[in-house]
């Protein structure tokens, strides 16, 4: 940690949100693919476990910007950031380094998990004990080699294509004044949010926010409330942190209202099309809970030396850990329904198992990138990435950027020689 270097200008309080953002995906993640939710039944009403099934859907809620909050963050950061490939080079060879190595792990070294599990089981006796082998084909090896053609990383392939339009983005929002740009926010979350909760209606194909054009909007949001951050705008911090509560309550007490509504009309079909509609990416409570949360954290000043390294260094692994626990052999071969019998407990005690298997699964797979990073430095095998990066941003320049530049300069100095009219001619 001690060579991890700290920058005066970096915002340790948006690092903090970035923690905060892959422990609300590990909770989303325990919580459905885990199998928690599910077995708590499927309506407050009619489950025998109705105390569980609230407040697993109430945690869930309170996670369900994640997603969000990681474009939010990207715009925060991004903004005034010098565009460099490196960056997303970087990005692209965690995700195929993962993708290899835990395919290569699950398959000859299966006793790392077993073994993991079998830590959680003493602690937990109720997690499911068998983990499932699995035999890497080299089909499994080529998708994650060319991942941005699947879907198995469908984070990275969005935000791929945020990446290529951020210099585009950053050019025209840092232009714009601070009220054009929250007027531009406002229209984006009524059109692209409010307008598909109240009318059901994805109009501008938001896919639910499995796009890249939500992410878009997103990173717009993001960038707009680092301008005003810059501008000395300072929110109150219990506004924003009530403000947080009270949009998760809306949310989970929306779903909640509509078990009850069902119990009462079950023959009512557009029933089915709401019950989650305010529990998703674009739901405008989530939205709004998540620029509250980034407005709370951006004040967030930490003031010792070793909070802001032990901060960097969990920050940093934040993407590894995102990669890792949904890598397609760990998402169906070691999370798939292995807590689902937390369900079945009491209420204080299912919370409490969820917690310590929170915290045991991030430091697991925190482990796992924190290796990687370490062991990318020891072989500078991170100055290689860059130096690639940077290769392929000279050619790139070379061969099309400044040739364009050439063409453009030449166009305007003919243009510079062309006659003008001062008055206007005759009609003849």
């Amino acid at each position: 940690m001690d060579k991890l270097q700290i920058k005066s200008e970096r915002n340790y309080g948006i690092e903090l949100l970035r923690i905060l953002a892959i422990v609300f995906v590990l909770i989303l993640h325990i919580l459905g693919r885990g199998g928690i939710y599910p077995y708590t039944g499927s309506s407050i009403v009619t489950s025998e476990r109705a105390a569980n099934y609230a407040a697993a859907w109430t945690l869930e809620t309170m996670a369900f910007g994640a997603v969000d909050l990681f474009a939010l963050i990207s715009g925060f950061v991004g903004l005034y950031a010098t565009f460099k490939f490196k960056k997303w080079l970087r990005l692209w060879v965690l995700v195929v380094f993962w993708g290899v190595v835990i395919f290569f792990l699950f398959d000859k070294c299966t006793f790392i998990f077993e073994g993991f599990n079998a830590l959680l089981c003493k602690i937990i006796p109720v997690v499911e004990p068998e983990v499932e082998r699995f035999a890497a084909t080299w089909a499994d090896y080529k998708d994650v080699i060319f991942t941005i053609g699947t879907k198995q990383f469908w984070y990275f392939n969005m935000y791929t294509m945020l990446f290529i339009f951020m210099p585009i983005l950053n050019e025209g929002l840092k232009k714009l004044g601070k009220k054009q740009l929250a007027l531009m926010s406002l229209v984006l979350f009524l059109s692209a949010s409010v307008y598909k909760t109240i009318f059901n209606k994805d109009l501008f194909v938001m896919g639910g926010g499995y796009s890249a054009m939500w992410l878009i909007i997103m990173y717009v949001f993001g960038a707009t409330a680092k301008k005003y951050y810059d501008d000395g705008f300072r929110p109150s911090k219990i506004f924003c942190l009530v403000g947080f509560f009270v949009c998760v309550g809306i949310s989970a007490g929306f779903r909640f209202l509509y078990d009850y509504l069902y119990s009462i009309h079950p023959e009512n079909e557009k029933f089915h099309e709401i019950n989650d509609i305010l529990i998703s990416y674009t739901g405008p409570f989530i939205v709004i809970g998540c620029v509250l949360l980034l407005l709370l954290f951006m004040q967030i000043n930490l003031k010792t030396k070793a909070g802001k390294k032990i901060t960097l260094f969990f920050s940093a692994a934040s993407f590894g850990i995102y990669i890792i626990h949904v890598h397609t052999a760990i998402w169906d071969n070691f999370l798939s329904y292995r807590f689902f019998r937390y369900a079945y407990e009491s209420t204080p005690k299912m919370l409490l198992y969820i917690l310590i298997t929170l915290i045991l699964l991030y430091f697991f797979f925190a482990a796992f990138e924190i290796a990687r990073i370490y062991l990318f430095k020891l072989t500078r095998f991170d100055k290689l990435i860059d130096l690639c990066g940077d290769g392929i941003t000279k050619l790139t320049h070379k061969l099309f950027i400044d040739r364009v530049k050439k063409k453009a300069s030449a166009v305007a100095a003919t243009s510079d020689d062309a006659p003008t009219f001062v008055d206007k001619p005759k009609e003849h």
